[in-house]
């Protein structure tokens, strides 16, 4: 073979090896040049339990689940993905055996996402960074660092939708700063309002404070809620001690306590109810055209009861609250008989009977037990105080 000719086929190679790479170097560009005129943006969450994982992939490792309305800077995209910031909370670990005085002390140095050898990378670091952490409590080998800047998680495209330009997310979450802020200082002066007796109470103050948070952050469904139970809570308080403090002088007829409470029962109806129904605060009562003045009275005991309820509690709602009663009732079985003595603190409007002698006192707002007079029922019920009167007291959920 003559030179020339094993020249021009060694040519005639590199030319094949060569033409399909620039292909790569295309698509590389190109996909340079999108990431560039990619504009980031506010994303919200639209369904519950969404995750989001370290890689654009349905295989890739889960950092967590975020929930509904949860808000994400986006800034990036890859295939069906978005490819968001990770939140200030994120914590990121580094092996501390690689950093001294804050100074890395080796190249490609690992970023993990938990405190072990085979947790997920999240990125790496060079020699001479300098870094700030604290050691990892769960672990004393690894050192606990905020995630860096550059850090990408992923979340699936069809999960996220844009409310906003990337400022919204921080003018958001200093508004709910903001609103935590307001919620703690008003639950702490509450608590300690209502350790106050009645003439030394004065809660319009607090009241501001409660209706100021319902009015500035709508936006918060969370916090508008806590605002109202907490108001609620503090009326109550405020109520209760009233009627014991007028009461204690003779100062306040039958007629007049009826009044009150109505009045406190109207506004917590009003301010509580969300229009929606069997959710709404007073959804376990019997309805309106079925309510007598006797289970009108009670609603302002079931209503304290419940609130005392939410605060271990946190989010859950009136139907969680008698779902778990429900779950504990005890069945009772004898003759519904009113009882019409008029004392005060009676723990029923009406005793069951059972072998001609009583052994409990009965009342409710979602079962009209005047229907019952004189009759053998089967009642699911609830325990209630029974303000040291002589039987117990149940709250009746249903008849038989």
């Amino acid at each position: 073979m003559s030179f020339v000719k094993t020249v021009s086929i060694v040519a005639l190679s590199f030319a094949l090896q060569a033409a399909p790479a620039a292909a790569p170097a295309k698509t590389a560009a190109l996909i340079a040049a999108e990431k560039k005129s990619f504009k980031p943006f506010t994303g919200k969450v639209v369904a519950n339990k969404v995750r989001l994982r370290v890689k654009p992939d349905l295989d890739s490792h889960i950092i967590r689940q975020v929930s509904k309305n949860d808000l994400l800077l986006v800034v990036g995209e890859e295939g069906d993905f978005y490819a968001v910031q990770p939140s200030k909370e994120t914590k990121a670990y580094v092996f501390r055996s690689y950093i001294l005085d804050n100074v890395v002390e080796a190249n490609r140095v690992n970023i993990r996402l938990e405190p072990q050898v085979d947790g997920p990378i999240i990125g790496q670091l060079q020699a001479g960074d300098r870094i700030q952490g604290q050691v990892c409590p769960m672990n004393h080998k690894w050192l606990e660092i905020a995630a860096p800047n550059s850090t990408r998680f992923y979340i699936s495209k069809e999960f996220l939708t844009q409310v906003g330009g990337p400022d919204y997310l921080i003018s958001m979450e200093k508004r709910k700063s903001q609103v935590e802020e307001a919620l703690n200082a008003a639950y702490a002066a509450a608590e300690t309002e209502c350790k106050k007796e009645y003439e030394e109470m004065a809660p319009q103050a607090l009241i501001d404070q409660f209706q100021a948070i319902l009015r500035n952050f709508a936006d918060f469904p969370e916090a508008v809620n806590q605002a109202k139970e907490g108001l609620a809570t503090l009326k109550e308080t405020y109520l209760q001690k009233k009627i014991s403090f007028l009461e204690s002088r003779s100062e306040l007829s039958p007629v007049a306590k009826q009044e009150l409470l109505a009045k406190h029962q109207a506004e917590s109806r009003e301010l509580l109810a969300d229009g929606q129904a069997n959710t709404g605060f007073f959804a376990k009562r019997a309805p309106k055209k079925e309510m007598t003045d006797q289970m009108r009275y009670w609603d302002t005991i079931e209503e304290s009861l419940y609130l005392s309820w939410t605060a271990f509690h946190t989010g859950r709602k009136l139907n969680d609250f008698y779902g778990e009663q429900k779950a504990n009732a005890t069945v009772l079985t004898g003759t519904v008989e009113a009882y019409d003595r008029s004392v005060r603190n009676r723990p029923g409007d009406y005793v069951l009977r059972s072998d001609e002698a009583p052994t409990a006192y009965l009342y409710s707002t979602s079962v009209n037990l005047e229907k019952y007079e004189g009759k053998q029922v089967t009642l699911l019920a609830s325990p209630r105080p029974n303000n040291h009167f002589a039987f117990p007291a149940y709250f009746v959920l249903s008849v038989e």
